[in-house]
């Protein structure tokens, strides 16, 4: 039996001008997150991140955690869905819809209420499809884009296997999804209560996965600073 872990990516820059950029604190989880993987002896085999900044650096911090790291491979298709690129193209619907959303709109980049509800609307509806989105990625199209994804991760790694990914939220609870056989709208759900450098776990066996822990935080808590609990 081989062992997945699926980490998320340290705190983002929210609200800043570039958010594909770890913050402090999201750099500090990430060293947290391989410091505790290195004491707990697990080793891997293979690593791999997805493309984005946050996920690079959180996967190159956690590594230097440990004795004997892999080398490191950027894997597209494990990236996040580009949810201001959704949100753009469904909020006329969606202030149809609700106007109350409005209010909401000029702030949401600094305040992360007005954002959760502008953004919790705007994926409901994506999740439930039907709306032309022209050229933004379909919520079809990024569960292909994850499982595929996976899929390229499982395969070579059989046999005893050790492997490690770091990406985001929608791919970790599209995998949790595909181990689990749940209904679009959990999945969705699972999106927004992962935390930052939470750890997932699988057991797989060819394709075949099992979840065995789901958006852990307990190295981050073993740290007694609160503040280590983030969300975005």
């Amino acid at each position: 039996m081989s062992i997945l872990y699926l980490v998320r990516h340290g705190q983002a820059s929210f609200g800043q001008g570039d958010y594909d950029r770890l913050s402090e604190l999201g750099q500090r989880q990430a060293r947290l997150t391989g410091r505790h993987l290195g004491q707990a002896g697990v080793s891997f085999d293979a690593a791999y991140c997805g493309a984005m900044r946050r996920q690079r650096d959180t996967a190159a911090a956690l590594l230097e955690g440990l004795a004997a790291p892999p080398a490191l491979t950027v894997m597209p298709g494990w990236e996040e869905y580009d949810s201001a690129a959704i949100i753009q193209a469904l909020l006329p619907c969606l202030l149809q819809d609700d106007p109350s959303l409005e209010a909401s709109l000029p702030a949401m980049y600094q305040d992360r209420r007005a954002f959760q509800k502008v953004y919790e609307a705007a994926m409901r509806r994506w999740v439930a499809g039907g709306h032309d989105l022209g050229t933004v990625e379909t919520w079809r199209a990024f569960q292909d884009r994850a499982l595929k994804a996976l899929g390229r991760v499982l395969a070579p790694h059989q046999g005893g296997k050790t492997v490690l990914v770091v990406s985001s939220g929608g791919p970790v609870a599209a995998c949790a999804q595909a181990a689990l056989g749940l209904a679009d709208h959990r999945v969705l759900q699972l999106t927004w209560v992962l935390r930052n450098a939470s750890l997932t776990s699988f057991l797989y066996r060819g394709q075949e996965l099992t979840l065995s822990t789901f958006n852990s935080p307990a190295h981050l808590e073993q740290a007694s600073d609160p503040g280590l609990l983030t969300y975005r």
